[in-house]
């Protein structure tokens, strides 16, 4: 097969280059079941979204400037995931950039790595969809336009003038979805840029070095670092709350990200800080939605007493395991192994600087991961994408001279169909296995955990605390193609996590009146926890931090397998009530008897009850401690669940129901016990209550 550089041969393989990348996006999306790789990634698109309240341009990790984007398209049609597509779209075009790039550079070879390329970041890309890789991949086509080998007489004209342009445009946008990919693959690109310098100083072309390809990086890092700076100034002004956030984050990251110190190492000067054992749990597991303990200051004096950590020499074996084993490295190092062939001429390759180069970029940034992670699997593959392509775009031209002759008429073919079967097969477990696998958002824990937000979300006078680690987009059954409700998450946060402390969530604190969203959980009765196991680690937590509390809980709701608990404390300045009465009618154990569960009856009309919430109060005789346990009123909503608050439109009733962890004896003349009933400025008032829930208990 001829092919004319300057011809329309060329236009055609990269038209065949462009469908075929078409068909393996389509292959992605419908059989591969694309999910967000990260829960940061769910939380992102949630703000895209609209479903903490209001569209925004500040999107935390990701630069407003591209927050801006986002909004625009958001508000022009809403009912559209932009934030998927929009950087799907990045994708495709960065892809489709460094392809079409190969393809005019050595049409036979280019095309070849070109579909291989696309295949092998098909599963990291378009399936584990990840804002940091995106950001890797965008960067890593903004320098193969600008600093890839071209021919001199491809440099010139309308060619070399939109080249730069989208190389400069890429390397921006990069930036901006992510800066520390952004730096990352720049470190790993500088090999390009010695190789064009060692070739320029061989051959005294310093001229054409500095306005070739020095200018376009230095006019692209005057873009990316001045809209930096315009952030700073336009954003992050003093006393915003994006200012406050920014500052809270990054002592969060010199400290989580790095690793919180053990107690048992450290607890002199835990102690000197006022916090204890708990406290230090809490930080070592991201509980850290207490503003009034975990705050910048508090991150800030751990890091300053903390000592460094020494090298983890055993991770790095580890980590060259996990490379060992990544396609995407294997894809790397064999199309090296071709360009190292024949193995006699090693002299004459004049690409080692641009080859080797991101081997050692890669082994260095993955060493100074070390002393953070042990592995961190979004970095690693950020960086394996970068690496591939500028390794490939380095031994482009050789490979075009030593392989491109031979892939003459059925040869052509057949090589390229080698590469699409050594690919698959390199990459079976990402591109065959899961069109045989039901997809994650349709499996029945996914689907259940869907159902039990969509139905809570949905009230929005109760807000409802999680899990830390219960807000990825595929334990909640969404599509990243599907766009959130607007309004969606103004009721739901999570205890833990970098999102804490955003202005988006403390907006929607706000309007709950509170501040703080793990102490607000002791004196609302709007507040419930949804986690048996961080039950008791939250009553721990605040029973040791507030003096004169004591924490109870007990169960209000259940949705499918999901409990929905509500925490209670010893509740002060109870007035009595004389003129109304009730009664605790019935009891009975509940689930392999792990709870006691209390009925009765109030004798106040549906107008007295509205909006109000009840609870049971009891205080031993002989040892005078006290218990508090919120209780639901006998009223159902469409969705199955008992009313926390009395609600009016609900069916009329005066029936309540207590559901507390078991007791150590009977609730009989041991206790004094009354109803409480809470209105909404939290004033409870004690209400005269009989316990007849045995034939041998007196009435109170």
């Amino acid at each position: 097969m001829v092919l004319d550089r300057n011809g329309s041969s060329i236009r055609r393989l990269q038209c065949l280059f462009v469908l075929i990348h078409v068909a393996a996006v389509a292959y992605a999306v419908v059989f591969l079941h694309p999910f967000y790789g990260s829960n940061d990634e769910f939380t992102l698109a949630a703000i895209a979204s609209g479903a903490y309240g209001d569209y925004t341009q500040y999107f935390i990790y990701i630069h407003s400037g591209f927050g801006q984007l986002l909004k625009l398209f958001y508000r022009l049609v809403p009912g559209v995931n932009w934030y998927t597509m929009v950087l799907y779209g990045l994708i495709f075009g960065s892809l489709t950039a460094v392809g079409c790039t190969w393809i005019r550079q050595r049409p036979k070879t280019g095309l070849i790595l070109s579909v291989m390329l696309v295949l092998a970041c098909t599963q990291p890309l378009y399936v584990e969809f990840q804002y940091t890789k995106t950001a890797a991949v965008v960067t890593a086509a903004g320098y193969v336009l600008l600093l890839g080998d071209f021919k001199e007489e491809h440099k010139k004209g309308l060619f070399q003038r939109m080249g730069v342009l989208f190389g400069i445009l890429f390397l921006l946008l990069g930036s901006w979805i992510r800066f520390h990919a952004f730096g990352m693959v720049s470190l790993m690109a500088f090999g390009l840029w010695l190789g064009r310098g060692w070739k320029c100083w061989k051959d005294r072309e310093w001229k054409t070095f500095f306005v070739r390809d020095c200018m376009p990086c230095i006019l692209a890092f005057v873009l990316v670092f001045g809209s930096i700076a315009l952030e700073n100034v336009l954003v992050y002004t003093p006393g915003s709350p994006e200012e406050h956030y920014r500052e809270y984050d990054r002592a969060r990251q010199k400290l989580l990200d790095f690793g919180v110190p053990s107690w048992d190492e450290y607890e002199a000067e835990y102690k000197a800080l006022g916090l204890t054992r708990t406290d230090c749990i809490n930080l070592q597991n991201w509980l850290i939605a207490d503003y009034d303990r975990y705050t910048e200051e508090t991150f800030r004096s751990i890091v300053a007493f903390r000592k460094d950590r020494p090298f983890q020499w055993e991770y790095l074996a580890d980590y060259l395991i996990i490379l060992g084993k990544k396609p995407l490295f294997i894809l790397g190092l064999l199309v090296t192994l071709l360009w190292l062939y024949p193995f006699r001429d090693r002299k004459r390759k004049k690409s080692w600087i641009t080859v080797g180069y991101p081997y050692g970029a890669l082994l260095c940034i993955y060493l100074y991961f070390i002393k953070i992670y042990r592995v961190l699997p979004i970095v690693v593959t950020a960086c394996l994408v970068s690496f591939v392509i500028f390794v490939w775009t380095a031994a482009g031209k050789e490979l075009e001279e030593q392989w491109g002759e031979r892939l003459s008429g059925r040869r052509f073919p057949a090589a390229g169909l080698a590469g699409v079967l050594l690919t698959m097969g390199i990459c079976a477990r990402m591109l065959v296995v899961p069109v045989f696998q039901a997809p994650l958002q349709e499996s029945e824990p996914s689907v259940a955990f869907r159902e039990l937000y969509e139905t809570i979300s949905r009230k929005k006078e109760i807000y409802f605390a999680f899990d830390p680690f219960t807000n990825n987009g595929v334990e909640l059954g969404y599509s990243i193609f599907e766009k959130l409700p607007e309004d969606y998450l103004t009721n739901i946060f999570t205890l833990g996590g970098w999102e804490t402390e955003s202005p988006q969530i403390i907006s929607n604190l706000d309007a709950y009146g509170e501040r703080s969203l793990l102490t607000s959980l002791y004196k609302s009765d709007q507040a419930v926890l949804l986690s048996n196991t961080l039950m008791e680690h939250i009553m721990l937590h605040l029973q040791d931090t507030y003096d004169g509390i004591f924490i109870t809980y007990s169960k209000v709701n259940q949705i499918g397998n999901f409990d929905l608990f509500a925490l209670n404390y010893k509740m002060s300045g109870l007035k009595d009530d004389t003129e109304h009465t009730a009664s605790l009618d019935r009891t009975y154990t509940a689930e392999n008897e792990r709870y006691d569960v209390f009925e009765g009856t109030v004798n106040m009309s549906p107008e007295e009850l509205e909006g109000k919430s009840v609870f049971l109060w009891m205080e031993s005789v002989e040892s005078g401690k006290r218990r508090m346990y919120q209780g639901t009123w006998q009223q159902q909503d469409e969705d199955g669940l008992y009313s926390m608050l009395y609600n009016p439109a609900l069916s009329h009733t005066d029936q309540v129901r207590f559901m507390v962890p078991k007791l150590s004896y009977p609730l009989d003349d041991r206790y004094e016990v009354h109803v409480v009933i809470r209105d909404r400025e939290g004033k409870g008032r004690k209400l005269r209550t009989e316990n007849d829930l045995y034939p041998a208990a007196g009435g109170q």
